[in-house]
């Protein structure tokens, strides 16, 4: 199994408009062959900026490259190419992992 994780760290209070764009079910990449699910967790902070984590798990790591290179998936990227990040985000990366269990 291989996870696809990013983390958006967002000024405090505006953890529920990433949670909202990222938390929509379907969509293309739910079509994907290999794709098996998405989370998206809120970590617990009791002041100043807040984290949002979207884990999705795929069967291979293959699959998620072929997502990765889809035209639909590049086309969306590109629309957004040039933009500036809203402005309450503070800041944004993406990992990968293998599961070895």
């Amino acid at each position: 199994m291989f996870y696809q994780m990013k983390k958006i760290v967002v000024e405090e209070g505006h953890s529920s408009k990433v949670i909202e764009r990222f938390s929509k079910q379907g969509g293309l990449i739910a079509e994907q062959p290999g794709f098996i699910d998405k989370q998206v967790l809120l970590k617990k902070s009791r002041r100043g900026n807040e984290e949002v984590i979207v884990m999705i798990r795929w069967e291979s790591e293959s699959d998620w490259k072929n997502w990765e290179k889809h035209p639909d998936h590049i086309a969306g990227h590109k629309a957004n190419a040039g933009k500036p990040k809203p402005e309450y985000v503070v800041e944004s990366s993406q990992d990968v992992y293998e599961s070895q269990v």
